[in-house]
């Protein structure tokens, strides 16, 4: 069974022991390895959570000062 959760994809390896999480689009490479889905969705909102953060950082511009 696949799971399609924001952008992911939670694959069912072996029933309720086994849960492989692929990235996003276009080349999903595996991402983590997970006991249950709900880890692997855990994991996914806390990714998801880490970029977003991480991107609001990148935009920001920091203050370039010149030494006289």
């Amino acid at each position: 069974m696949r799971i399609f959760y924001r952008g992911y994809v939670i694959d069912e390896e072996i029933r309720s022991i086994s849960y492989s999480v692929y990235g996003p689009r276009p080349e999903r490479p595996e991402v983590a390895a997970k006991g249950t889905s709900r880890e692997a969705m855990q994991w996914v909102d806390t990714n998801v959570k880490r970029e977003n953060i991480l991107g609001a950082i990148g935009t920001l511009q920091t203050p370039i000062y010149q030494v006289a």
